[in-house]
């Protein structure tokens, strides 16, 4: 089986928001948002001021405004200038791991370097690290969607009991992938995890 992607702005906005608020970090986001509406509820019932009225407001838009704006900025120009993005990235699922090619780079990830499936706002994202992720939108498994999924979390599992894991080195798919020199895919090593995650 073999699948074709090119992330766009949106695609890896999307995985930006995700990665910044899930986990510790999005449990301290939610957190702080709420602090900043109890904030804004206390200084207009028990009369505060208005600076601690204010100070809760632009904690609020800090966090539900003014930070996915900027990572909204950052996955334009990332989409708009990182070569990894210029061109597609082709994925053939195969028995002995997941074969990557992106330009003239190749290399082969195989599955017990695949720790986990998830799918979140129209994506499903195949982490072969913490800050690292493949990522493949719905639209980019056609008709084969249920297929694919079946066949790379059959895969992931038979790989979990056989093989454990090394640590990889380095950055990209050269993390991953035996004889792949990834330059394309190391530039892109921004938006692969941090979520930046995201080299398709």
């Amino acid at each position: 089986m073999k699948l074709e992607t090119q992330l766009t702005a949106k695609d890896i906005f999307k995985f930006s928001m995700l990665y910044t608020f899930s986990g510790t970090s999005g449990i301290f986001t939610a957190f702080i948002i709420i602090v900043g509406i109890i904030m804004c509820i206390r200084g207009v019932i028990q009369d505060q001021g208005p600076m601690y009225i204010l100070t809760g407001v632009l904690i609020v838009l800090l966090f539900v405004v003014i930070n996915p704006l900027m990572l909204y900025g950052k996955a334009k120009k990332q989409a708009a200038t990182n070569p990894a993005y210029q061109q597609p990235s082709y994925y053939t699922l195969e028995e002995d791991g997941i074969h990557v090619e992106i330009g003239d780079q190749k290399g082969t990830i195989e599955w017990n370097r695949v720790l986990k499936m998830r799918h979140r706002w129209g994506m499903y994202i195949l982490y072969t690290g913490r800050q690292q992720a493949f990522v493949f939108p719905d639209e980019a498994l056609g008709d084969k969607k249920d297929e694919i999924v079946r066949f790379i979390a059959g895969h992931i599992g038979t790989a979990e009991k056989a093989v454990p894991r090394s640590k990889p080195q380095g950055s990209g798919i050269s993390k991953y992938a035996k004889g792949a020199e990834a330059k394309a895919a190391d530039s892109a090593d921004d938006t692969e995890g941090e979520k930046d995650d995201c080299t398709e």
